[in-house]
């Protein structure tokens, strides 16, 4: 299994989910404050400091809106 922080897929995650919180209209103080998090939180994952998992992931979907769905298989289209 090859490292995930750094990947190419990790990459094109946080740059995702930035730019679909900028879409939405969000700082990241109002994605966190959704999220029941700190803002630091989500500066460390669109800095890349930190791995998503599957919940987290789901979980700034939600905050953010958009359809996790739609990022996965745009995810696997990135190679490795």
């Amino acid at each position: 299994m090859s490292k995930t922080i750094r990947s190419a897929r990790h990459e094109a995650l946080r740059t995702l989910i930035r730019d679909r919180r900028k879409t939405a209209g969000l700082t990241q103080a109002q994605l966190a404050k959704r999220l029941g998090r700190y803002q630091s939180y989500v500066a460390m994952i669109e800095g890349g400091e930190l791995r998503i998992g599957l919940i987290e992931f789901l979980d700034l979907a939600k905050a953010i809106g958009f359809d996790p769905a739609f990022a996965v298989r745009k995810l696997t289209k990135i190679a490795e």
